[in-house]
């Protein structure tokens, strides 16, 4: 409230608007413009004879609005009142003053918000990790007995070329073919709505039917977490046989567990699909005078139904009806074949002579598949099924259903022994999830505590408790609501948020403590005259213009909102400057935006969410439990400490150039050791899961039986380690599966017990696999190597791809592209990226060979791959089962390379040929896996980069590429990933230094002075410094996560420098109490130096040295209380406290050391220096006559 004398002018217009200058206070440069009220068509209403005039009023860095009521009647020069709101602190007032005058309110949402959270916590989303791989769509298509080549032929090309290339918003097309299996990944563009590409590519798969029929249909695999595996099931059995097994699983417990809500796959290894099997053997059909296809007919046209369009059992027919006068009865034909001895006796077609039955000239048994991969168990022989969940859903829910489901087919599985144990990621996350649950309640308690023991009072440590708990549990919620699952990288950014919010609570406690000490400020508000704010916000004024004392509940809400308004505004900047600083997270791409963008999103609304908290509840809770006459009380500890700090800042303020010196020394050595702390550490740290996951490779080429006799010896070693509970594993792949792999490629899953020591075993689990020689192994968690797998496709430093058709020549070229890397400066051990070779039995037909004996090519390729591989004639339906009925050649025809040449071919034209007479057999190296991006075949050239910038070594190799001649259809090209690497780095850095510029901008809005505003700036690498020594001398940063406490770190700093650097310009303005004045006293006037200061004011040296002062408390139990809050969360906290928590723990432990110095000492030594800067507000409330100039009321109509 103030009177000012206002000079206004009258402008033309149907709106009168004015202008007006406060010629008292010229140092506050007031101006503004009436502001038209919104009645009576926008003009100026008429208030029986007098008018109320609304200013909009600038000065300096603030703004406000003013009233202005003047008689009518009366023109010339009066005394007006004119109420002066500062924006930022209008809202805080604002909130606090809603808060408390509906406190009841406010505190009855603030327990519902608690209750909604102890309802809906435990039913979250929990993962390990946030989903990081991006928008794709998987293709898979099995063709058991291709080999690499023939499947990229048949399969993977011509649905690359012909359906998939050209697809909707797509990105990448990669592929690998390996035998028997081709997996397509469509790779969509950032923000592509994944259902919508899925029908995209199913509406392309309908002309699959145009491809070679030698593959099953392709399958749309249903989308996956990031970290897929949900579960994996042991079904081991000493009674049942697996095939029966594998007939229960297949039909039976498979079909149950994919109805649960959220299991996106399940895939069984080891699955011996029942079959039933005409196995011939060509020597005796020979003798028989049966042809391969008499075999084939008989048995497709015996059974009902069969896929061989060519036999009349490809279209069955239907039953019919019988029709009478009172009835219609339906036929059903009942197909007697049921067991191998009923197909025995169907008689062969088109016999010469004596009939023979199918019996008579093959052999007809119940047998299962050639195996693509097996499961490894450490007792009897049985299956593993792997269970995958869909992106984001609940691992706890799904692992509770699927064992529910298990539980209710156990009565018929009897026999069956059901093992759920050898992978279940819920054990480790609802153990991280109870001990983080337990620490996190401890950390509030905790802080609590020491908040009471601060300020000596329990009312105090309630508040903080309070507010603690709902800022934590709302921040939750409105994570969880937006969609956001709690996993470790937002639980990270919860825990720095946090620790803000400590330090943020402390600061608003001391402000409030503060005012509850001083009645005389209540007392001095009370004397305010009539027309005041309050009295337009709806609050009566009291007679003779004066209010009751400072007891009564209006002086209570007051001091409150007084306090509230000192605190938040450095608390809103420090916010906006953490926002500032990770604004260069939000511009990464790939795999790391995928990680760290959930960490800031928790981090940023967690803080948003602990501001609203912050200005509700905190208010509400203040006038319910805080009374204004409190005392204030010191801790009887802190009054030496005091005492000394008085002592040793005289000293260090003493000593300003030395203590600039070494402070810049200090600023520039942290600002280089950033850097270095981040060099070659991973996103996030391995956590210690106590199921380890060993892939192990051998040779390509290796047999099934060889490698699963290789992991039965490695799963006897591994349980033989002191603290292994369980070995379990699979080897090769399974038929919808997450591994694209050959038989030669295996999985072992190792389980602790819950009281082993993890180092131990797992350098016990390394030693034993080191000790097979010709096996690569990798020990690891499956968090780890999924990360690791999606990183691996960009893990060199630099590479060519060289693209083309026939691998000799692609390989020519590529050592070509190899020589011209090597001229090239910088490059470094440039070599091929080869696939493994294995070896593969060829048949080639001889032409001449084959017209002498009336045989064509395709002849010999069809009847071999009948005799070798089988093919499916027919099917049989019972028991709503489907049954397969194959042809295939009796094991022998497969044992060798003879016995494959002295296969007997039948010839068309009647007669046989030894398929040895016609082709040749032959063993040669062949690919094992071939990989394709964007449809074609390449090869990667790779190099590491040493001495020189990526983005010069890509014009270098590019001019260099472009001399290169290549054959047609062959070409060379450098990566997106590394010809726009630079572009993007750049683009980073831009973002970074834009952040940096805004936060120097912040702080010159804050304190209103551009040379304190650099001063500062520069300064805050030194809060930083104590965090990068303990990280340096604890080998505290174990991942890039742990970078993040550098930010709480900055915000901190920014905070209390606010903080500081406000309450010294209010002590040189003259301020007793922070925010308030001595009633008479004048504003500071930083422009006229030199003249004689008013009453109440201060040098700067006194200022700066008495806001030191009084900042000591607070920042002393700011960084006691913060540094408590973080060492529950590491003690019990579990895996997740020892791998997460303490590193970031650790460079918070070391930064409020040097935070608090920077704070406490160094900077008020720069502030003696370079000045406080303009005082803390140029709109403040002032008693001083004035008039106001009225124009004539001709003007006003």
């Amino acid at each position: 409230m103030a009177s000012a004398v206002i000079f206004m002018a009258v402008h033309s217009g149907p709106v009168p608007q004015y202008k007006c200058s406060n010629s008292f206070l010229s140092t506050t440069k007031i101006w503004g413009t009436v502001l038209p009220h919104p009645v009576w068509g926008g003009q100026v209403p008429l208030f029986w004879g007098f008018r109320r005039i609304k200013l909009g009023l600038s000065g300096g860095r603030d703004r406000g609005e003013a009233w202005v009521t003047v008689p009518w009647k009366v023109f010339g020069a009066l005394p007006a009142q004119i109420s002066h709101m500062h924006f930022g602190r209008a809202m805080t007032g604002l909130f606090a003053r809603w808060s408390m005058q509906f406190r009841l309110l406010v505190l009855a949402l603030a327990a519902g918000i608690v209750g909604m959270g102890l309802w809906y916590l435990p039913h979250v989303s929990v993962d390990a990790l946030p989903e990081f791989e991006p928008a794709q769509v998987e293709i898979q298509t099995e063709a058991l007995g291709l080999s690499a080549v023939e499947v990229e032929q048949l399969i993977t090309s011509p649905m690359e070329v012909d359906l998939l290339n050209g697809v909707a918003y797509l990105d990448e097309i990669r592929s690998q073919s390996v035998p028997g299996l081709s997996s397509i990944q469509l790779l969509f563009e950032p923000g592509t709505d994944l259902p919508r590409a899925r029908q995209l590519v199913a509406e392309r798969l309908v002309m699959a039917h145009s491809l070679p029929r030698v593959s099953t249909p392709p399958v749309l695999m249903q989308p996956k977490s990031s970290t897929g595996r949900v579960m994996m099931v042991r079904l081991s059995s000493s009674e049942m046989p697996l095939m029966d097994m594998s007939v229960l699983a297949r039909w039976n417990i498979k079909p149950r567990l994919m109805g649960v809500p959220g299991v996106a796959n399940v895939s069984i290894w080891g699955q011996r699909e029942q079959q039933m099997q005409v196995q011939v053997d060509p020597a005796v059909l020979q003798a028989r005078g049966v042809t391969l296809n008499q075999v084939m007919e008989t048995t497709g046209n015996a059974v009902w139904v069969s896929p061989l369009t060519f036999l009349k059992a490809s279209t069955p027919g239907t039953g019919g009806f019988l029709e009478t006068e009172n009835q219609r009865i339906g036929i059903q034909h009942v197909l007697p074949i049921t067991t191998p001895s009923d197909l025995a006796k169907v008689s062969v077609e088109k016999v010469t002579g004596a009939p023979l039955t199918l019996g008579d000239v093959a052999s007809v048994r119940e047998n299962h598949q050639p195996l693509i991969g097996d499961a490894v168990l450490d007792e009897d022989p049985g299956l593993m099924l792997v269970v995958e969940k869909f992106p984001e859903a609940n691992t706890m829910e799904i692992t509770a259903a699927l064992e529910s489901a298990l539980e209710d087919l156990k009565p018929g599985l009897s026999g069956i022994d059901v093992d759920s144990s050898v992978y279940r990621p819920a054990s480790f996350i609802q153990s991280a999830v109870e001990s983080l649950g337990i620490a996190l309640f401890v950390s509030l308690a905790l802080a609590a505590l020491l908040l009471g023991m601060f300020f000596r009072s329990w009312r105090v440590a309630l508040v903080g408790l309070l507010v603690l708990t709902v800022s934590t549990v709302a921040a939750l919620l409105v994570l969880f609501a937006l969609g956001v699952g709690l996993n470790v990288m937002v639980f990270s950014g919860l825990v720095l948020a946090l620790v803000v919010v400590v330090g943020d609570l402390v600061t608003d406690l001391n402000g409030l403590q503060l005012y509850r000490s001083h009645p005389v400020t209540a007392a001095r508000r009370d004397r305010a005259p009539a027309n005041t704010d309050q009295e337009r916000l709806g609050e009566p004024a009291t007679e003779g213009g004066s209010a009751p004392g400072p007891g009564n509940e209006r002086s209570r809400r007051e001091l409150i909102g007084s306090a509230l308004q000192q605190t938040r505004n450095p608390i809103i900047f420090s916010g906006l400057t953490m926002t500032l600083a990770v604004m260069p997270v939000l511009v990464l791409s790939g795999i790391d935006r995928a990680l760290f963008v959930p960490l800031v999103l928790s981090y940023l609304l967690a803080l948003a969410v602990a501001l609203l908290v912050a200005w509700t509840l905190t208010p509400a809770l203040a006038v319910s439990l805080l009374s204004v006459n409190a005392p204030a009380r010191q801790p009887r500890f802190l009054t030496a400490i005091t005492d000394r700090y008085h002592r040793r800042l005289d000293w260090v303020t003493a000593r300003t150039k030395w203590i600039i010196a070494i402070g810049a020394a200090v600023a520039l050595a942290t600002v280089a050791g950033l850097p270095m702390l981040g060099a070659g550490q991973p996103a996030v740290p391995a956590l210690q899961d106590r199921i380890l996951q060993i892939q192990w490779d051998s040779l390509a080429g290796t047999s099934r039986e060889e490698m699963g006799r290789v992991s039965a010896l490695a799963t006897d070693d591994l349980k033989d380690i002191p603290g292994v509970a369980s070995v379990g594993g699979h080897v090769g792949r399974a038929i919808t599966s997450d591994k694209v792999a050959n038989v030669n490629s295996g999985e072992l899953w190792v389980t602790m017990h819950p009281d082993a020591d993890y180092t131990r075993v797992a350098n016990a689990v390394n030693e034993v696999i080191a000790g097979y020689p010709g096996i690569s192994g990798n020990v690891a968690t499956y968090a780890q190597n999924r990360l690791q797998e999606e990183r691996s496709r960009s893990e060199h430093e630099f590479s060519v791809r060289v693209f083309g058709v026939d691998p000799k020549l692609l390989r020519e070229e590529a050592e070509n592209v190899r020589d011209l890397m090597s001229n090239t400066a910088g490059l470094v051990n440039p070599q091929l990226s080869l696939p493994p070779l294995q070896p593969i039995a060829e048949v080639e037909v001889d032409l001449d060979k084959a017209q002498q004996a009336g045989i064509k090519p395709g002849d010999v390729r069809r009847a071999a791959a009948t005799l070798l591989q089988g093919v499916d004639v027919g099917f049989l339906f019972e028991q709503q089962k489907v049954f397969q009925v194959v042809v295939t050649g009796v094991p022998e025809t497969r044992a060798s390379l003879t016995s494959v040449q002295e296969l007997i071919i039948d010839k068309p034209g009647g007669g046989h040929v030894r398929l040895g007479d016609v082709a040749e057999v032959r063993v040669a190296p062949n690919e094992s896996v071939i990989k394709h991006v964007d449809t074609s075949r390449h090869i990667d050239v790779v190099a590491g980069v040493d001495g020189r910038s990526v983005s010069d070594i890509v014009s270098e190799v590019e001019s260099g590429l472009a001399n290169l001649d290549f054959p047609l259809e062959y070409h060379a090209q450098i990566p997106a990933q590394f010809t726009q690497q630079e572009a993007h780095v750049q683009f980073v850095w831009a973002v970074a230094l834009a952040a940096f510029l805004g936060i120097l901008v912040l702080l010159q809005t804050a304190v209103g002075s551009w040379r304190v505003a650099i001063v500062v700036f520069l300064a805050l690498p030194l809060a930083l410094t104590g965090g990068v020594v303990a990280a340096l001398l604890t080998g505290g940063v174990n991942s890039l996560v742990t970078l993040f406490g550098f930010v709480v770190l900055l915000g901190m700093a920014v905070r209390d420098s606010i903080l500081l650097i406000r309450r010294a310009q209010a002590l040189k303005d003259g301020d007793k109490v922070p925010g308030q004045r001595v009633a008479g006293e004048t504003a500071w006037d930083e422009t006229a130096a030199g003249r004689a200061r008013a009453p109440g004011q201060r040098d700067t040296r006194s200022s700066v040295l008495q806001a030191g002062r009084e900042r000591l408390l607070p920042v002393l139990a700011g960084v006691v209380v913060s540094a408590a809050f973080l060492i529950p969360l590491v003690l019990l906290g579990g895996s997740v406290g020892r791998e997460i928590v303490l590193p970031l723990a650790t460079v918070v432990w070391g930064g409020l050391v040097t935070y608090a110095l920077l704070t406490l000492f160094v900077l008020p030594a720069l502030l003696l220096v370079s000045g406080t800067g303009a005082p803390d507000d140029a709109l403040k409330t002032q008693t001083v006559p004035g008039a106001v100039e009225v124009p004539e009321r001709s003007e006003m109509s």
